[in-house]
């Protein structure tokens, strides 16, 4: 293409070198070089948009430079704007999902602090004055802080949280103590004549009978039975060490203010 390395258009062929060097020029030579004029003109942009491109640009790994900011719908865009528009993408998305929760919110995270106007709910003393709504909402009902100054937030480590109603507590604020249904069973004595012949049992309880020998009643004298209690006969939920539902720990965290 006839251009220099400024970008200025060129001739490829210098007519006027040919004259002063007294080189002849063939019949088609004019015509050769009135090609290659056009042909250059044919591969160039003019600013108007008159010279529509013929097909993509190749621009070996080099950069486009010094792009103006674009602002009709056709135009390119620099590398600013898209920063400025990815920021303010990320700005509009947080401010959203902000929006979604609101003052007392409860929220379960993997965050192990205080962030974004939610704080951990680990019993921590805060301001009553610097969250003087949540403080009108739950008011000390976790607890008073200093007396004065300050409230507590709510403790949920180690608690699992459960709808308020049914057989829950009646309210927010009062913990509810780790309980279990009551264990039964029964065991009843079957009689041979005068003499216990076995023992029946249901639920937690088990009968076993171990002849040692024969002896005067062989139904009673040299019979032993045993009745033993175990509660994971009745439920294979009593092999551990504590009331715990399988689970994975979290972090609990609670809305202390909205954004304004």
């Amino acid at each position: 293409m006839p251009y220099d390395s400024e970008g200025n258009f060129t001739r490829v062929h210098n007519w006027e070198d040919d004259r002063i060097n007294d080189i002849d020029i063939v019949t088609d030579h004019h015509d050769e070089e009135d090609d290659n004029f056009a042909d250059g003109l044919s591969s160039c942009f003019l600013r108007d948009g008159r010279s529509a491109m013929k097909g993509d640009i190749n621009c070996a790994g080099f950069k486009i430079k010094n792009v103006g900011n674009g602002t009709l719908s056709g135009d390119g865009v620099n590398r600013g704007q898209l920063d400025e528009t990815i920021n303010n993408l990320e700005a509009a998305i947080l401010s959203a999902a902000n929006k979604l929760f609101k003052l007392g919110d409860i929220k379960t995270s993997l965050q192990t602090s205080n962030h974004d106007n939610w704080f951990l709910c680990n019993g921590q003393e805060i301001s009553r004055t610097d969250y003087a709504e949540l403080f009108d909402m739950i008011g000390t009902n976790f607890g008073a802080g200093d007396g004065v100054n300050t409230f507590n937030l709510p403790d949920y480590q180690g608690k699992f949280l459960r709808g308020l109603g049914g057989d829950s507590e009646s309210d927010f604020y009062t913990t509810q103590e780790e309980s279990l249904p009551d264990i039964t069973g029964t065991a009843g004595k079957i009689f041979n004549g005068v003499n216990i012949n076995k023992l029946t049992a249901t639920g937690a309880f088990k009968s076993s009978t171990t002849t040692t020998g024969t002896g005067a009643d062989a139904n009673f004298s040299d019979t032993i039975i045993d009745l033993d209690f175990k509660a994971s006969n009745s439920n294979k939920i009593y092999t551990g060490t504590h009331v715990t539902p399988i689970n994975q720990a979290v972090n609990y965290f609670i809305k202390v203010k909205e954004e304004a």
